[in-house]
């Protein structure tokens, strides 16, 4: 049994070595897309990721059509429950280009790493982020300030400084709300949170875009109280729109500010004034 075990091994290896060879010659290639081509399913005519069924026949049929057809359709035999394995370890080696290349994304991964990306890829569709899901709107980022002017104006910010009024403030009452800010020809969500039972108000920018691009952004909140000097301020690196909002503040990687103090801030009318802005930053 040993023996038998030690020359699969060397024959895996060298199986291994050869895909590997094809695989640098594949990219080594001028267009780098002859391999990824013959992967191509003939049904859907998507690249085939895992698992890759073989028909009667020995053709390949990605698993996506397999589950809505019994026959192949490049010969009409019947598709089997056999895989392609050989296929599948190619799959496994080649960097795959983004579904959104024709829209600028120049990015390729391997297609494990591949849906990743794409989830948060600058060039995915997006949603329209403070209004959903009573807002359906989705299009792409270049599309997303514009829709925002044109369904809710109310929620635009396109300064890099805002002086600013939180209306009937109430310590003892929950608020949500997220604005879009255009400065910078930049956009970003701009998100504010009070949570009455946990006596706390949160605040946090997220830039909207490449996620190595928000580390060169800051942003600060100046609160001010009518009358007198009191101030409070805060000022952190702006997040990534890939950062999940409530793991923020869960994390106190934002602005965070106990109402019990915001109380000597708010005037008799429920009022509180407070300075809001984003810079960029040149150091990094």
């Amino acid at each position: 049994m040993s023996e038998i075990g030690n020359v699969n091994s060397v024959g895996q290896g060298r199986a291994n070595r050869t895909i590997n060879q094809l695989v640098e010659t594949e990219m080594a290639s001028p267009d780098g897309r002859n391999l990824i081509n013959l992967l191509e399913c003939p049904s859907c005519h998507q690249t085939m990721a895992l698992p890759i069924f073989l028909c009667e026949a020995g053709h390949n049929v990605c698993y996506r059509c397999r589950g809505q057809r019994t026959n192949c359709p490049s010969c009409y035999n019947t598709i089997t429950q056999t895989r392609n394995h050989l296929a599948e370890r190619f799959a496994e080696k080649l960097p795959y280009s983004c579904t959104n290349q024709n829209l600028g994304c120049e990015e390729k991964f391997l297609l494990r790493d591949l849906p990743s990306h794409e989830a948060a890829c600058p060039f995915r569709l997006y949603y329209c982020v403070p209004c959903r899901p009573r807002c359906r709107w989705r299009g792409r980022r270049f599309q997303v300030l514009e829709h925002m002017k044109d369904e809710h104006k109310e929620l635009v910010w396109v300064k890099a400084y805002n002086s600013l009024v939180y209306e009937n403030f109430d310590h003892k009452t929950d608020y949500t709300c997220t604005h879009i800010l255009s400065s910078y020809r930049e956009i970003f969500w701009c998100h504010s949170k009070r949570d009455a039972k946990q006596g706390k108000l949160f605040e946090l920018v997220q830039y909207v875009g490449q996620k190595e691009k928000a580390a060169k952004f800051e942003y600060e909140f100046e609160f001010y109280a009518k009358g007198n000097s009191r101030r409070a301020i805060f000022r952190n690196t702006v997040h990534s729109e890939d950062d999940d909002v409530e793991k923020i503040y869960e994390s106190g990687d934002c602005l965070i500010l106990d109402l019990s103090v915001l109380k000597y801030f708010v005037t008799e009318k429920k009022q509180l004034f407070y300075n809001f802005t984003v810079e960029r930053v040149w150091y990094n």
